[in-house]
């Protein structure tokens, strides 16, 4: 009994950082107000049952208890860990900022990336730390010897920023663009995979695609996508915004070339931080988009060459180590599946609830994950997003680009009882 109370300790221990400063703080009910407080028998409320392990998750949180965030697809809070380890770097480079002691981020920048690496299932010498999604992506599409003939393939689902980029890219150096464009209601995999393969002819370089739409929320089937791809010999880029901190992902099973993400999303990590994965083998097809005098034409070709930055802000890279240790104490299993359980059940209440709710997101299991866009009957969708969050202080955002409608995206900060509240509000609502 007593080593089962030790694991308890120590798991909630490392839940909030491991630090006695962060274990003060409210579990169960944060105030807001920064004041410290301590909740006897914690560990046994942990465990207790599904919903309160959650609410512990919740609080770690600094949210404004009479807010309810739903909009992960766009920008996440940091847990306490995450901003308190942001905070404590900060303070000591402003204490010390000499080079001698800021010789310690090399090692700092090396554990982050060993932890991204496991954490996405492929190596460390394949992991470069940059500063968003959109610059990992522009480092490819920048990066990549096109000519003239050549053609690169992209999802009309993507992000809106990713399919700019490559079509000013095109009228610059004059490959050809073709916009791959899938069912709106997909009923099997074929759907989203067949419009890819007619697409790709002998001067396919690349295809790239969101691993989920943040216009529709559909998921595609990446794994097949790029298996298709390699056997062609084009590459593969996956904008993995949407599932980098949600989805268990492992890399080398997904089989893309290039894979990219932001830890300001599903992670909850610090801002100003992205991945970008580069396959080994792909890797001398790229350039740097920076030179510095730390990029080397004699050294072998390493991934490092292409975050030749100069200096940056070197808090952000401990604190991105901070959000991984924080989401493999929970378990990535763990975040897929409750992000997961928490868009099934707001499908199912709004069935349930919501006579004549459009559902936008293809109702297929398979062809979604952590984003939800519906219709409300007779409801412009822009005002309802304005409503829900200035009458009632519920953030959503609204999708375009012909996917109008509503977005949900709910993350793992999220209770039940907040999306029953949702659903209230949506039943009644009136613009």
């Amino acid at each position: 009994m007593k080593d089962k109370k030790d694991q308890r300790r120590k798991f909630i221990k490392n839940l909030l950082g491991g630090s006695a400063a962060v274990m003060t703080l409210p579990v169960l009910g944060f105030t807001g107000n920064g004041q410290a407080g301590y909740f006897p028998k914690l560990e046994e409320q942990v465990f207790s049952g599904n919903e309160h392990f959650w609410a512990l998750v919740k609080n770690q949180y600094q949210i404004d208890p009479g807010l309810i965030m739903m909009n992960a697809g766009n920008f996440c809070p940091s847990p306490y860990p995450v901003n308190q380890t942001m905070a404590a770097h900060l303070d000591s480079l402003n204490t010390d900022a000499s080079s001698q002691d800021r010789k310690k981020y090399y090692g700092i920048y090396n554990k982050t990336v060993k932890l991204l690496a496991d954490y996405l299932g492929t190596r460390a010498e394949e992991i470069a730390i940059t500063r968003n999604t959109s610059e990992s992506n522009n480092m490819i599409n920048n990066g990549l010897d096109l000519k003239p003939g050549d053609e690169v393939i992209y999802w009309a689902q993507n992000h809106q920023t990713l399919n700019i980029a490559w079509e000013v890219r095109a009228k610059r150096v004059g490959f050809k663009i073709i916009k791959v464009v899938t069912p709106r209601n997909p009923k099997t995999e074929e759907d989203l995979t067949t419009p890819f393969v007619e697409a790709m002819t002998k001067k396919t370089k690349l295809i790239c695609f969101s691993h989920i739409s943040n216009q529709s929320g559909t998921l595609l089937p990446v794994k097949k996508l790029c298996a298709i791809a390699r056997e062609k010999g084009i590459l593969s880029l996956v904008d993995g915004a949407q599932t980098f901190g949600f989805m268990n992902i492992n890399l080398k099973e997904l089989g893309c070339d290039f894979y990219t993400g932001s830890s300001h999303k599903w992670l909850t990590g610090p801002k100003e931080s992205g991945v970008l994965y580069v396959r080994k083998e792909a890797l001398p097809k790229v350039w740097p988009l920076v030179i510095s005098k730390n990029w080397s034409w004699e050294n072998e070709w390493k991934i490092e060459n292409l975050i030749c930055y100069g200096q940056r802000n070197d808090a952000t890279i401990a604190a991105f180590a901070k959000a991984i240790e924080f989401h493999n104490i929970i378990g990535k299993d763990k975040v897929e599946a409750r992000v997961r359980d928490l868009v099934n059940a707001l499908i199912e209440k709004m069935k349930a609830s919501i006579p004549g709710v459009e559902f936008v997101t293809p109702m297929n299991a398979a062809m979604y994950g952590c984003i939800l866009v519906f219709n409300l009957p007779g409801i412009d969708s822009d005002k309802a997003v304005a409503k829900l969050y200035s009458d009632h202080r519920i953030a959503t955002a609204g999708t375009h680009d012909g996917f109008n409608g509503i977005r949900l995206s709910p993350n793992i900060y999220n209770t039940m009882e907040e999306l029953d509240h949702v659903i209230k509000i949506l039943k009644d609502l009136k613009v």
